[in-house]
């Protein structure tokens, strides 16, 4: 509808200045030739009289100026409208730039701002117009942001730039896009659009720091203050056995002992008031394990609330190590007093043994001194034992290692110690695995290994009291000894397990130290400090727990041979 007007606009236009045309023409012809000729060639006035065309002169001219007069004012009130629809578009625009997200300014070549539409760098716009954009940019930024907008003027193409602004603590990220403002084919000014990224920009990192939470190797996890854990990455997870939704019903005090309770409050009311704190906490798995940990905590503002930021780093083979090294420390000490035991020792026993030799030769006809006599050969025999433990606890790799099927070598322990286990009322059972059990050892020592590992194993089950009277009224409560072997990937695994009360927890660490002993008065605790240097001279591990059903396990885990590792593979 709005053309269609225009166009008849422009219509009446070209008909009255056509009209204004020929009688302008006209007038012009007839001065000329009223000059000239009178009114001899005017036909007008030659029709119509003297009189009266000097009447048409007039209305002519009236018409003419009510015409011209008619047209002016038409003109008049289109620029009048053109303005004001003008007047509304800028209006229009200015209303969009001011209420537009984004930050608009021109600048002059000098980069001098002209127009903002909001403040900038904290200042309104009242206050940064008439000054260079680069004063307000901090000063690392302001060459490049130069650069760019000479660029723009000199090549008259869009460019753009990111920088940071604001405070340290509260930095923003704006992008800069400069394009050129052109008067016909000429940059008369630069137009900058401004863009807060700063979401963006925390975005991107949540997303990086994301990837580093989730494969980091240390377990990390952030907790409420209450303790809850809001998040957690996979390593705590897989380590815990708790997928996320479970660990997020759980506060860290459920995944603890309960005497380590205490100590997680501990954590968080340090890490309050400290900001950071470490402890060492074992946390419990979803099958029932606890797993060491050192656990250093932050506390931090996440998500815009309090909370305490936690990175778990297992110590289980940190423990082992340190173990073993002191374990190795006190096997070198206990070694050398070993050796000086077995000095001072040796030669008066095997004096005594040659004395006791002829007293029972001389009184071979007296029954009484005979029995006398082998009860003192008894408890010499046993100190002489016991010399010999010593020292094999200072050299336990002296043996030959040979080609030893340990099938064999459990085999001929359990019928050793058969006689034993029946007068105890024990049962043993063996299940043996099919293949790959001949490894390279000491047929000698692995069968020490397991007779010191059965005889504790009698030792408490019958330890308890009343078993002899429970045993002896059903054979469902007489104690039993399974002793399995199995192959793994890589290694060949002896476990013992027995029926007895098993290991108080106290004590799981210590087992294999030499002198620990539970067995007190009668006990030196060497035993089990024997069994563990003759599985390591063999190079392989023995580890002592409870079953959860009740029971002692005893674990000793030897390395296949090359070859073995290869046939295992292969079948797998």
């Amino acid at each position: 509808m709005k053309a269609q007007s225009l166009e008849n606009g422009k219509m009446a236009d070209s008909m009255i200045l056509a009209v204004v045309l020929v009688a302008t023409v006209y007038w012009v012809l007839d001065s000329i030739l009223n000059i000239f000729f009178s009114n001899k060639f005017n036909l007008i006035a030659q029709l119509i009289g003297p009189d009266l065309y000097d009447i048409y002169i007039r209305v002519v001219v009236l018409c003419l100026l009510v015409i011209l007069g008619s047209h002016a004012q038409s003109i008049i009130n289109r620029l009048n409208q053109a303005k004001q629809k003008l007047n509304e578009s800028e209006e229009l625009w200015r209303s969009l730039v001011e209420t537009a997200p984004d930050t608009i300014m021109t600048v002059d070549q000098a980069g001098v701002i002209r127009f903002i539409n909001h403040a900038l760098s904290g200042k309104p716009p009242e206050a940064v117009v008439g000054r260079r954009l680069y004063d307000l940019l901090p000063a690392e930024s302001r060459d490049g942001a130069e650069e760019i907008v000479r660029s723009v003027f000199h090549t008259g193409q869009t460019d753009t730039f990111q920088l940071c602004m604001g405070e340290q603590r509260n930095p923003t990220w704006h992008t800069f896009r400069v394009g050129p403002l052109r008067l016909e084919a000429r940059v008369i000014a630069a137009t900058i659009i401004s863009t807060d990224i700063t979401e963006f920009k925390h975005a991107e990192e949540l997303i990086r720091y994301k990837e580093l939470f989730d494969n980091v190797g240390d377990g990390v996890f952030i907790l409420s203050r209450t303790g809850k854990f809001i998040e957690s990455n996979g390593r705590i997870e897989e380590r815990t056995g708790f997928a996320k939704p479970e660990l997020a019903a759980l506060p860290l005090s459920d995944l603890v002992a309960p005497d380590q309770a205490g100590l997680v409050a501990t954590l968080m009311e340090t890490a309050r008031r400290k900001n950071e704190a470490r402890c060492e906490i074992s946390l419990k798995t979803k099958a029932g394990a606890a797993i060491p940990f050192e656990i250093n905590c932050r506390y931090v503002v996440y998500l815009g609330k309090p909370c305490f930021l936690c990175v778990a780093r297992e110590t289980t083979q940190t423990k082992l190590l340190q173990d073993q090294l002191v374990r190795s420390a006190r096997l070198a000490a206990t070694g050398q007093l070993a050796a000086s035991i077995a000095h001072e020792i040796n030669s008066p026993l095997q004096g005594i043994s040659a004395l006791l030799n002829v007293m029972r030769t001389a009184y071979d006809g007296d029954d009484y001194l005979k029995r006398k006599l082998d009860l003192v050969k008894s408890a010499f025999n046993s100190i002489r034992d016991t010399v010999k433990n010593l020292i094999d606890l200072n050299r336990p790799g002296k043996e030959k290692k040979q080609p030893t099927d340990v099938n064999q070598v459990v085999e001929n322990t359990t019928a050793l110690v058969r006689s034993l286990l029946m007068k105890n009322m024990i049962t043993a059972e063996l299940e043996l695995a099919a293949k790959n059990s001949t490894l390279i050892a000491s047929p000698q020592q692995l069968g020490q290994v397991l007779m010191n590992l059965v005889n504790n194993s009698v030792e408490a089950i019958t330890g308890v009291p009343g078993y002899f009277e429970r045993a002896q009224l059903s054979p469902r409560t007489r104690g039993r000894i399974a002793i399995r072997t199995f192959n793994l990937e890589n290694e060949f695994v002896v476990e013992l397990k027995d029926s007895g009360p098993g290991i108080p927890d106290a004590d799981l660490n210590r087992i294999f130290d030499p002198f620990f002993t539970r067995k007190k008065p009668m006990g030196m605790g060497v035993g089990l400090s024997i069994c563990h240097g003759v599985i390591e001279d063999h190079q392989g591990r023995i580890t002592a727990a409870n079953a959860p059903e009740g029971g002692a396990v005893f674990t000793i885990t030897l390395p296949l041979r090359p070859e073995q590792r290869d046939n295992w593979k292969a079948a797998s």
